[in-house]
């Protein structure tokens, strides 16, 4: 089969002819129609978490690719509720070979069918982003539907988790502030949010107060992690919840053993900080879960959020789409796409007959560029 290949030390990918993968117990093999590029694919690309997740990893090419969609080529003994022919979508742990190839071996439990009204390009932007902000409302102690009320600053709005919570927290009834970029701000606006702030000419600390709620999905442009303007906003009892944590970084610094025990100590001191100052603290990771996929299929049917798509790539140009990603999406935003009439929330590799190709955001995505 074909894959884009990551070449460790040049950062680059290269189309290569692969052995298909074998599948064990509990498995499927996947037929790739499409697969999503997220921020830390491109994170990855340049070796983030390596040091920890070369322990984890199967021997064989290094392939990317945390999410997508595509049909069933066979499954593996003992699975139950897939079979040869269904359109599934699905995600994978950071450490398993990925779906920048023509097929990809996830385990059942990962998956979960496509509805028949939706475009497997359309669903293979769910997983990554659906089930990390699923697991941002979890944290939350948010159900779905049962946001009345509640005060909700969103930081990205306009990036793939970002723009799905604010879609979701609207629709659930909260009040919705989110940040983003001045040429985001309309599409952010659009998505549900009350009040957009301009992250380059305001500082979200000085215009809100008294939040029951803090969602930080954009990661800063250096290692710095400073959360003490995110306690100063929410009120005594409101939730701080975010998607940037030291851990990966501290393993990769440290290596594994030590990096995850130092970001335990810190994550555990960060906790008592907040609960002596009366405010909860989480970071949340995302974890794949087929039951979830299932739930957030059913979201998209309600109308509280839609995927949207951006730019197309063939799966030879892996490379030039991560760049395209790395390079920052806010003047993709100002510009506009011009090879699909719709704004991005991630990137897309979508099958068309023997080829793939790549879709980019026209949105910002988690990464601020």
């Amino acid at each position: 089969m074909k894959a884009a290949v990551l070449d460790p030390v040049r950062g680059e990918f290269e189309l290569r002819e692969v052995a298909r993968p074998p599948i064990r117990r509990g498995e499927i093999l996947l037929r790739v129609a499409a697969a999503s590029i997220n921020p830390l694919d491109t994170m990855m690309r340049h070796n983030y978490g390596e040091r920890l997740f070369k322990w984890l990893r199967r021997r064989g090419p290094r392939i990317l690719g945390l999410d997508g969609a595509g049909v069933v080529e066979s499954v593996g003994a003992g699975v139950r509720g897939l079979r040869a022919g269904q359109r599934v979508m699905a995600a994978v742990m950071p450490f398993r070979s990925g779906f920048y190839a023509e097929y990809v071996v996830v385990p059942a439990a990962w998956s979960a069918p496509v509805s028949a009204s939706r475009a497997l390009d359309q669903a293979a932007a769910i997983p990554y982003a659906g089930l990390t902000a699923y697991q941002v409302l979890r944290a939350a102690g948010i159900e779905p539907g049962r946001a009345t009320g509640m005060r909700v600053l969103v930081h990205g709005g306009s990036g793939g988790i970002g723009s799905l919570l604010v879609q979701c927290l609207h629709a659930w009834g909260a009040w919705v502030a989110s940040t983003c970029s001045a040429g985001n701000a309309d599409y952010v606006r659009g998505l549900g949010a009350d009040r957009v702030i301009d992250y380059r000419r305001e500082e979200f600390s000085e215009v809100l107060n008294g939040l029951d709620l803090v969602v930080n999905t954009v990661a800063p442009l250096d290692e710095a992690l400073e959360e003490a303007p995110h306690l100063s906003v929410l009120r005594r009892g409101g939730c701080y919840v975010s998607l940037i944590s030291p851990t990966l970084t501290l393993a990769d610094k440290l290596g594994a053993p030590l990096g995850l025990a130092a970001a335990g100590a810190w994550g555990g001191a960060a906790r008592l900080r907040w609960k002596l100052a009366g405010k909860q603290h989480r970071w949340t990771y995302f974890q794949p879960s087929g039951d979830r996929l299932r739930e957030l299929d059913e979201w998209v049917d309600k109308a509280w959020w839609q995927p949207q798509l951006g730019e197309r790539f063939t799966l030879d140009q892996v490379s030039d789409a991560h760049r395209r990603v790395e390079r920052g999406p806010s003047t993709l935003a100002e510009r506009g796409m011009e090879a699909v009439g719709l704004v991005g929330m991630q990137q897309v590799l979508r099958a068309v007959t023997a080829q793939q190709v790549a879709c980019v955001p026209a949105r910002e995505a988690e990464q601020r560029a």
